[in-house]
């Protein structure tokens, strides 16, 4: 395709789209043009075109339009039909708007994370993603990190500058047609983690020559941040790292746990989110009315890393505020005095697997609910066997001197965990409501895509090399949280 096309955030309350557009050249373009329509009837609709900047070593150039629906036309949450064309092409997709509230209509989103392109030249992840998207017909994914793998494999040219690398890398994700379909199947909202940048980034990498040296380190991360932005962070809202969007009651927060984070000190002090980004999720804990669903980039439930691949929980002190959050929202330490339960979603680790976190809180059945959905195209070489979580977590003292300690028990808390590409999928609905607090009915599930596999010899289960295997769900449960 001459224009590469790709759809980011929807605008709240159902009143469009953020939509990528990229051609190739340095020169400027003008967007595509638009027809929107609902159950066939024509729907008015206006844009906002913004042109990014040009990037020296950059051969494409990227534009985003902010697509709006001008006439209250049909209620939010619909499903419309949009039409980009340009002189050579026109290119037909069929989107949801973005749902205010909860009603008896379940609301539905996919996530994913750790995308590797070379082990999905067949397009098996857009197959499945497609196939999905006929069953349970998706408002929205939450892409939750390692979407481009710029440092696998590392034939990283010497002479290229941050720029001229990382754009290369984009161009064999983006440019697959297949890769793109995947992301067309419905609107996309982003955050990054280290293979946006380099594994463990910001951290020296021994088998990159480029991270040895400071200077280069921030040379190639200033790069890496550059293409993240031009291909990704600019659809999200506000373009930003970091954002909050609501579909009443339930709240999300996703957060960017990578890309403003310090190397990681012996003492536990340095910082994995910016001062900036944990006020905001303590204001978001604190104006909770529903649910909260936290989307990391790295698990919370995680052992401690080492200088191969640090985890949240190298991060001493910010790891401690984090569950001091979740803690809070627990206890019901908020603007309403209700307490409200946070659910984890994540990725990067390789391995699809749901666990529940136990400790102070017996009111909360629950406790503390993870559901990671990794990968979507394994790596190779990648995982041999899934990542548990620890059994046991530690929660440093908070301001009264109280440690906190939260138990997962990996026989009883683990209905599945799986190295099999994969997707999770979260479908919600108004639950009941007790004591004036609204609950929801979370259905989660764990879906299994079709894939051409690394041969793993104790996963009996998987089809074997070069065989696609049917789409299948692995595990599902139903939470009703507060």
């Amino acid at each position: 395709m001459n224009m590469w096309i790709v759809p980011g955030a929807p605008l709240m309350e159902g009143q469009g789209w953020r939509i990528w557009c990229s051609q190739k050249g340095e020169g400027s373009f003008s967007p595509p043009q638009v027809e929107v329509r609902h159950k066939n009837a024509t729907v008015p609709s206006k844009s906002k075109w913004t042109l990014l900047p040009q990037l020296p070593g950059l051969p494409r150039r990227m534009g985003v339009m902010v697509l709006t629906l001008n006439t209250p036309g049909p209620p939010e949450g619909a499903l419309y039909s949009v039409t980009l064309s340009t002189s050579q092409q026109s290119q037909a997709f069929q989107w949801w708007t973005m749902p205010y509230h909860l009603t008896a209509q379940p609301v539905t989103f996919l996530f994913a994370s750790c995308f590797w392109h070379n082990n999905d030249r067949e397009g098996y992840y857009r197959s499945g993603l497609q196939e999905l998207g006929q069953l349970a017909h998706p408002h929205f994914k939450l892409l939750l990190g390692d979407q481009v793998y710029g440092d696998w494999p590392n034939a990283w040219d010497l002479g290229d500058g941050g720029i001229e690398l990382y754009a290369k890398r984009y161009a064999q994700y983006w440019g697959d047609e297949a890769y793109r379909e995947a992301l067309q199947i419905c609107p996309n909202f982003f955050t990054c983690d280290d293979h946006e940048y380099w594994n463990d980034y910001p951290e020296k990498q021994i088998q990159l020559p480029q991270t040895w040296d400071p200077k280069n380190r921030k040379t190639y991360g200033r790069g890496a941040e550059e293409l993240y932005y031009q291909y990704q962070r600019c659809l999200n809202p506000d373009e930003a790292r970091w954002y909050t969007f609501e579909i009443d009651p339930v709240s999300f927060f996703i957060a960017d746990t990578r890309s403003e984070r310090e190397a990681c000190n012996d003492k536990g002090t340095s910082h994995f989110m910016s001062e900036e980004q944990w006020v905001a999720l303590e204001a978001w804990q604190q104006e909770l009315k529903g649910p909260g669903v936290l989307a990391l980039g790295q698990p919370l439930f995680q052992k401690d890393g080492d200088f191969r691949d640090h985890s949240l929980s190298n991060f001493t002190q910010d790891y401690a505020r984090l569950w001091r959050v979740i803690e809070r929202s627990l206890a019901g330490q908020n603007s309403q005095h209700r307490p409200h339960d946070i659910l984890i979603l994540s990725g990067d680790i390789h391995t699809g697997r749901y666990a529940e976190a136990h400790g102070p809180f017996s009111d909360a059945p629950y406790g503390v609910p993870e559901f990671i959905a990794s990968p979507a195209a394994m790596i190779n070489p990648g995982n041999t066997k899934p990542e548990a979580p620890p059994e046991k977590i530690r929660v440093l003292p908070n301001a009264e001197g109280k440690e906190s300690v939260w138990r997962i028990d990996p026989y009883a808390n683990i209905d599945i965990m799986t190295i099999q590409n994969n997707v999770g999928l979260v479908r919600m609905v108004p639950g009941n409501q007790v004591g004036g607090s609204p609950r929801v009915r979370f259905e989660l599930e764990l879906w299994s895509l079709p894939a051409k596999v690394i041969e793993i010899d104790w996963d009996e289960t998987a089809p074997a090399q070069g065989l696609g295997g049917p789409l299948t769900r692995l595990w599902n449960k139903e939470l009703l949280l507060r």
